[in-house]
């Protein structure tokens, strides 16, 4: 066996065969017009001059000889796409019969891979040079393989075996380097993925079903079989089987069809049977509490955390030395909850007994000292208006919306985030009513009115001429401008929209203590009050305490919300759009606010004063839907005397 020469390669080719081949067509080997024919292929002489013809097309046009390409895996990527046959060029097979002599180099050269199948002695012969091209030869004779390059650097051996390597006589040598096959411009790999011969023109690609993840994950991979089963497993057994020792040829297949379930199930199943002594043995050993246990949540451990140190998902954890899922899980079942801490205005003792009698002055005097078990009620409260201020800007700083996957987000602009057009409103509301049908006969809508005014713009703009009137904020607030906007706008809009049946009735108007807020005893409120034989009153509120006043407890929310779904772009818009908004917007909500006001007067007689409570959820909407909706709510009594005696006491 020669010795491979210094700088070869000691892999072997793959093997090749006729199932190498793809997507190539038997198509006669003719030069092009003006071309000088091109050599026949490299391989082993046959003993019968026979025309030639290839598999595919050959390239003619010169290119050098192949380089030595470093060593790679056997097997062929894939390609992107079917190659077309004017594409094949050097990559496809050329097939020879016959023929009395082996091609040389010549001029020009043909790259393709030629078969040569004789009679006579055969062998195997890979050419490259002046001629690049790989020969086949099948023979019945003396066998062997020759690799050849331009310079006939060569190795023949002589056997009746046939293959590439081995011990059966055969013997490869390249004299500079060795090349596994062609691999230059134009090579198509698609060749080893043929399953047909003759290959056909169409594109093989195989394709592997997807795999779900999910499926495969959720997946059970073990069955449980009961005791009931067993036990029917083993009556399946006894009917085939009778009372031997040993199972007969062929019952555990049958069972196992019967009782679709695996062979190794039956045998244990009968294993089980004889250790235990029949049909006792045969049970479901897996214990009711099997599997990973519960991980349980220490609540006094929680407990004695800090509060400033529980608020996120991973500071829990750490401190009770769990991983963040388990303590979410929790959380989902409730075992633990998660809150929102609200800033709430500092009381004083006096602030605390104020909201306190408050609370029990809007209680019906009767229902305190009636007897016979009847619990003090609330006052309906109709005859009582809410007056308060509220900034409206112009847009958020942040808006949600929901696009679609082909739109962008909107561009929304300004000079500066801390500095958006706003306008502040001076609203009123009272509680709507309704008759005996449910009809509404009052909206309890008093208005909204915006502090603004009209003046003449000082500079030429591209928004406006200089002198032209526009629209402006007010430049402040203070005691004379809301002295002008209740006795301007307030008090005539009472008059207008107040209900006839209540029309000789004293009416409270309720605001905050705010120091820009007139004094009840004003005197030109309380003349413009009384003009027309109204009596109008105004009252404070309880300091502190913004659970008091209808607007700031639900309805200031509220109608904001809806006005920024308007999103309006300038100011004249702003008041629009608030003015709209209040004209969609529904009784019903308004009504639902004033119960949770006498909710909230509740809880504040309940915890005495403080602020610190839950707003209660009284599930306004479905008692609403029912027609269950309460006009007034009640109190148990002993609240009512444990807050009477706190008074008293302080």
């Amino acid at each position: 066996m020669a010795t491979p020469q210094q700088g070869e390669s000691d892999r072997r080719p793959p093997p090749l065969g006729l199932r190498g081949l793809s997507r190539v067509a038997f198509q006669p080997r003719s030069p092009p017009p003006g071309a000088v024919p091109p050599p026949r292929p490299l391989g082993l002489t046959g003993r019968a001059s026979m025309q030639s013809f290839s598999i595919g097309t050959a390239g003619s046009e010169p290119h050098p000889p192949p380089t030595t390409l470093p060593r790679r895996r056997v097997g062929l990527a894939r390609p992107s796409r079917p190659p077309a046959p004017n594409e094949a060029g050097s990559s496809n097979w050329s097939a020879s019969v016959g023929g009395a002599g082996a091609a040389s180099a010549g001029i020009v050269s043909s790259a393709f891979v030629g078969f040569s199948l004789v009679n006579g002695g055969g062998g195997i012969s890979f050419g490259s040079g002046g001629s690049e091209s790989m020969g086949f030869t099948f023979g019945s004779g003396a066998g062997g393989i020759r690799i050849r390059d331009g310079s006939s650097r060569a190795a023949t051996t002589e056997g009746t075996g046939f293959g590439l390597g081995g011990h059966n006589g055969q013997d490869m040598t390249n004299g500079e380097s060795s090349t596994i096959g062609y691999r230059g411009v134009g090579y198509n790999p698609n060749f080893a993925h043929a399953d047909e011969y003759p290959p056909s023109q169409e594109h093989v690609q195989t394709q592997k079903e997807p795999i779900d993840l999910n499926v495969m994950l959720n997946k059970e991979t073990r069955r449980q079989y009961g005791t009931d089963d067993k036990r029917h497993i083993y009556a399946e057994i006894l009917a085939r089987n009778g009372t031997g020792n040993r199972l007969k040829h062929g019952v555990s297949k049958a069972v196992a069809i019967a009782c679709a379930c695996p062979r190794r199930i039956v045998q244990r199943v009968w294993q089980d049977a004889k250790k235990g002594g029949g049909i006792i043995g045969v049970k479901n050993n897996r214990k009711l509490k099997s599997g990973r246990k519960k991980i349980n949540l220490n609540l006094d451990a929680l407990e004695a955390i800090p509060p400033r140190e529980r608020t996120t998902l991973e500071q829990v954890a750490g401190h009770l030395n769990l991983s963040t899922t388990t303590v979410w899980r929790r959380l989902k079942t409730k075992e633990i909850r998660r809150i929102t801490s609200e800033l709430k205005p500092a009381l004083t003792d006096a602030n605390q007994r104020a909201r306190l009698e408050y609370a029990l002055m809007h209680l019906e005097r009767c229902s305190i000292t009636a007897l016979g078990g009847v619990n003090p009620t609330f006052r309906a409260d109709m005859d009582v208006v809410h007056i308060d201020e509220k900034w409206f800007y112009r847009t958020r700083k942040t808006q949600n919306m929901y696009l679609s996957h082909r739109e962008n987000a909107p561009h929304r602009e300004c000079k500066h985030k801390n500095h958006i057009q706003k306008i502040m409103f001076l609203s009123a509301m009272a509680r709507p009513r309704y008759d005996a049908e449910g009809n509404c006969v009052f909206d309890g809508k008093i208005g909204v009115w915006a502090y603004t005014e009209w003046v003449q713009a000082k500079k030429k703009s591209h928004n406006r001429l200089r002198g032209a009137w526009e629209l402006k904020p007010a430049d402040k607030v203070d005691r004379e401008k809301s002295r002008e906007y209740l006795v301007k706008y307030v008090l005539p809009a009472i008059k207008e929209k107040w209900p006839e049946s209540d029309r000789w009735n004293t009416i409270y108007v309720q605001q905050d203590n705010a120091k820009t807020h007139i004094k009840p005893d004003d005197p030109l409120f309380l003349q413009e009050a009384a003009r027309g034989g109204w009596d109008i009153r105004m009252i404070y509120q309880p300091p502190n305490s913004p659970d008091t006043n209808i607007l700031d407890l639900g309805w200031f929310a509220s109608i904001q919300a809806m006005f920024h779904k308007k999103m309006p772009k300038t100011l004249p818009e702003i008041v629009q759009k608030v003015n709209q908004s209040l004209a969609e917007y529904p009784h019903q909500k308004l009504n639902r606010i004033w119960l949770s006001h006498q909710a909230c007067m509740r809880e504040i007689i309940k915890h005495k004063g403080s602020i610190h409570y839950a707003v209660p959820h009284l599930k306004k909407k479905a008692l609403e839907r029912q027609g269950l909706l309460p006009v007034r709510l009640t109190i148990d009594r002993e609240y009512v005397e444990q807050a009477i005696e706190h008074l008293n006491s302080t």
